[in-house]
């Protein structure tokens, strides 16, 4: 019997990693959606390239792809996508919409960078001849017409007559229909701004008018003149130039800039998250693209790029050491394989606490012990967007448990209580099935063989006490060491499944785990800020914890774990705080743009699977100044970090983070 039991937790184990050491169906990411490069970018250029040709392969295609088709292989989680230069359509002109951009519209745009976007400024970082190069190789990308260089505005900025052009244009304003996408006050919620797309068809809101730091091209008068005048190319955003004479466009551009408001980074400054609309589905949908959602709940290539057909449906594969290989469940809205039949409340609930309908989630494949520091209402608000996703048929495979015994033992020589793991890898390719009436359950094999551990174990007891009870009734006390050893062996394999089951046992509160984590978060506040600097901090504490910034930079933001992939090389996570092994000496340009560009301060490109950039990209202006605000404000810790390794033959073939014991070794060692 023993032999036997042995013999099927063996069986637990080995399957557990044969069923699932390949996904069951080979998928690459729609070429159309996104295409890989080499790493680090440019690696693959022959020496004698051109300066244009090299500084867009190492800056610039890892968002426009190669070819600058706006298909790079971070574009998918981008909102806005990058620019396809192919068809010579550009946002910011001085020219005319019927003409092509002047030379210097480009390149300013190279120099500037595209606030409210991943495009970051590159004037510290490149010299004059490299971006005059690389907007020359742009250009070329496109249609062979020839750019002129002409004035930023091509009609003269005049004064309007009227005493209060700001009144004047105010009523211009909404004689124009500006409100219609921009909302009356100018907060970008006009009635027709969540139906606004691109000329590519992706999703492309209107600004908030009184934030114009979020300006794509600059809040100077005449950059606001060339925008109305002119329009933005491939977008919703009309010309006015044939309808509006140069003195209303003017009045307008006057009352335009009367409703700008103070940043709040700033002295009297009023702090906005970014996202004022009531709607749940709205608020829901700017915290999942700028989250962690979609770079686990979505499957990759092996080249770490986004499967955009299977956005949110899960299936990627995390193997987390003793506690088993997981996959993460599908969110969209389909009802037999997602989250459809689900109400907000269960998916709120899973969401903070780990608990679903059918189980306790291990918080090793599902971290709810930092997202149980989501607020209320932004937790129902991501379930209620959740909701709205629409749905892809996607059967996730149930947690994949190794034998009884290894994951005890395992479990045992780990930290506890939560038996932290060594390391937690993220396998690419689809592990769910698209038809999953043809096939079987990839868990229903384990579940056989761990019920007939179960039969075997409860039949082998019941026959050892009647064997061992006595014959007619004598001598009845010669039962208890038969019943005794049976209950010992009862206990012993509960022990077992409990320690098994640890840290997912659904008797245990989520609250002090919870309430653990948030507390490990500095809250480095002075009685001498400003209430709105008060504000920010908070608001910068409560991204860098539901952000998961702390699951891999630590609490303290002191970071030094190591990750490995054949992708993108070895990276020990950096040392975030203010100290001179840290980003102490970064300027906030410089550190603002490693969070939402994955650019380094010297111009290096950080792999987004290593850094998911694209998410926090995606963070309103606000909000990035926000958890800019709080690393500046963490404490001081000396750390040094070792510099990223290139990719090498050693490194690991998954994704691997190493949750504790990381060395400098690089590779996956």
């Amino acid at each position: 019997m023993f032999a036997l039991l042995l013999a099927l937790d063996g069986g637990r184990s080995w399957y557990a990693r044969f069923a699932s050491a390949k996904p069951p169906q080979s998928q690459s990411p729609d070429r159309a959606d996104a295409r890989a490069i080499a790493w680090p970018p440019g690696s693959d250029l022959k020496d004698d390239a051109p300066i244009g040709a090299r500084v867009y392969a190492q800056h610039c295609a890892v968002c426009h792809g190669p070819d600058g088709r706006g298909d790079g292989p971070a574009a998918v989680a981008l909102h806005p996508r990058p620019r396809d230069f192919t068809g010579g359509v550009f946002k910011l002109k001085s020219t005319a919409s019927n003409e092509p951009p002047a030379f210097d519209d480009v390149r300013d745009a190279i120099t500037r960078g595209m606030p409210g976007s991943a495009m970051p400024e590159w004037q510290d970082i490149l010299s004059a001849d490299d971006v005059t190069a690389v907007a020359e190789y742009v250009r070329d990308l496109g249609p062979h017409r020839a750019w002129g260089n002409p004035p930023h505005a091509a009609e003269p900025l005049l004064v309007p007559a009227s005493a209060d052009p700001a009144l004047q244009g105010r009523e211009l304003y909404g004689a124009l229909s500006c409100g219609a996408c921009h909302g009356i006050q100018g907060r970008g919620d006009g009635a027709a701004a969540r139906e606004l797309k691109d000329t590519w068809g992706q999703p492309d809101p209107p600004r908030d008018l009184s934030a114009p730091w979020t300006f794509s091209g600059g809040d100077s008068a005449e950059a606001l003149y060339a925008r109305i005048a002119f329009g933005m190319g491939g977008t919703p955003m009309p010309g006015y130039a044939e309808v509006a004479e140069p003195a209303q466009i003017a009045a307008v551009v006057a009352y335009v800039r009367s409703l700008a408001r103070t940043p709040p980074w700033e002295p009297n400054g009023t702090f906005d998250d970014g996202v004022r609309a009531p709607d749940p589905v709205v608020r829901g949908e700017y915290l999942v693209e700028s989250s962690m959602c979609g770079l686990c709940h979505s499957p990759v290539d092996a080249a770490g790029i986004t499967l955009a057909t299977h956005y949110l449906a899960g299936g990627m594969k995390i193997t987390a050491d003793a506690h088993g290989v997981f996959f993460a469940g599908n969110l969209t809205s389909d009802n037999d394989t997602g989250l459809g039949s689900w109400t907000v409340e269960q998916i709120a609930d899973a969401i903070r606490s780990g608990h679903t309908r059918g189980r306790r989630l291990n918080l090793w494949s599902m971290p709810w012990q930092i997202f149980g520091t989501l607020t209320d209402a932004d937790a129902n608000a991501i379930a209620s967007y959740l909701k709205t996703v629409p749905p892809v048929r996607n059967r996730v495979p149930a947690a994949l448990h190794f034998g009884l015994l290894e994951t005890v033992a395992r479990k045992l020589r780990a930290p506890r209580p939560a038996a932290i793991p060594e390391r937690l890898t993220r396998s690419p390719g689809n592990f769910g099935e698209e038809e999953p009436s043809a096939t079987i359950a990839l868990d229903l094999p384990l579940r056989v063989m761990e019920w007939l551990q179960a039969v075997i174990l409860v039949g082998g007891l019941i026959m050892f006490v009647a064997v061992r009870a006595p014959k007619h009734g004598r001598r009845r006390r010669r039962r208890w060491p038969a019943v005794a050893f049976a209950l010992v062996v009862v206990a012993l394999v509960g022990i077992g499944v409990t320690i098994a089951r640890l840290p997912a046992l659904d008797m245990l509160s989520a609250e002090p785990l919870i309430r653990t984590f948030n507390a490990a978060l500095p809250m480095p506040v002075e009685a001498s800020v400003s209430r709105n600097t008060v504000a920010v901090l908070q608001r910068g504490r409560y991204l860098y914890g539901v952000a998961s910034c702390a699951y891999c930079h630590s609490s303290d933001g002191s970071g030094g774990k190591k990750t490995s992939a054949t992708t993108f090389g070895t990276i020990w996570m950096p040392n975030l705080t203010p100290h001179e092994t840290g980003v102490g000496e970064w300027s906030d340009v410089a550190l603002l743009r490693a969070l939402v560009s994955g650019v380094g301060r010297e111009g290096a490109a950080f792999h987004w699977q290593a850094m998911p950039w694209t998410q926090f990209s995606n963070y309103s202006v606000e909000d990035q100044h926000a958890l800019l605000a709080y690393l500046r404000a963490l404490p001081p810790v000396e750390n040094g970090i070792p510099a990223a390794v290139s990719p090498k033959p050693n490194d690991c073939a998954a994704y691997t983070f190493w949750v504790r014991d990381s060395d400098d070794t690089p590779g996956c060692h």
